[in-house]
């Protein structure tokens, strides 16, 4: 996959984190915010009642990342890398 094309696929990524995504975490009090993707990795931020739970990295493993890999099946992982 060229820079280019992962650029462009940023979009529909960033749309689903946005739009779905997010506003599924905030019906539990969390928040989840687009970083970017860096490769096969989407980064995100978390907070709200993310910070410190326990089940971040199910909501992670279970939720998002089968979410994104729905969308673009060379999304490889989720990495937290701020808090939102």
């Amino acid at each position: 996959m060229t820079a280019a094309s992962r650029l462009e696929g940023q979009g529909p990524l960033r749309a689903l984190v946005e739009s779905v995504l997010a506003p599924l975490v905030a019906r539990d009090g969390g928040a989840l915010r687009w970083v970017r993707r860096v490769d096969d990795v989407v980064e995100v931020s978390m907070g709200g009642a993310c910070l410190g739970c326990p089940a971040q990295r199910d909501t992670i493993d279970t939720v998002l990342l089968p979410a994104l890999r729905r969308l673009d099946p060379t999304v490889a992982a989720v990495r937290v890398v701020a808090r939102a």
